[in-house]
């Protein structure tokens, strides 16, 4: 995932189908594919965004909190 464009549209389609009930496999595996295709793969400066996405899906899939993220918070990146 390289563009913003292309992360949105992979967590926009991850939210919808978790909205939608169509998770067929366990959330915990769920989550985990989606932290390492998106957020691995993710620009340095977009994991923030990616990350909150992430812990909010982990959220709606009713994962504690300590579980629903494979990595730290990053850092904030600013340009001054």
């Amino acid at each position: 995932m390289e563009t913003l464009a292309e992360i949105r549209i992979a967590l926009d389609a991850a939210s919808d189908r978790l909205a939608r009930g169509l998770v067929r496999q366990p959330a915990q595996e769920f989550l985990d594919d989606l932290w390492t295709r998106v957020y691995a793969g993710a620009p340095v400066d977009l994991q923030p965004y990616v990350w909150s996405r992430l812990v909010e899906l982990g959220a709606g899939l009713m994962l504690p909190a300590d579980q629903s993220s494979r990595f730290p918070p990053p850092a904030s990146h600013y340009r001054l």
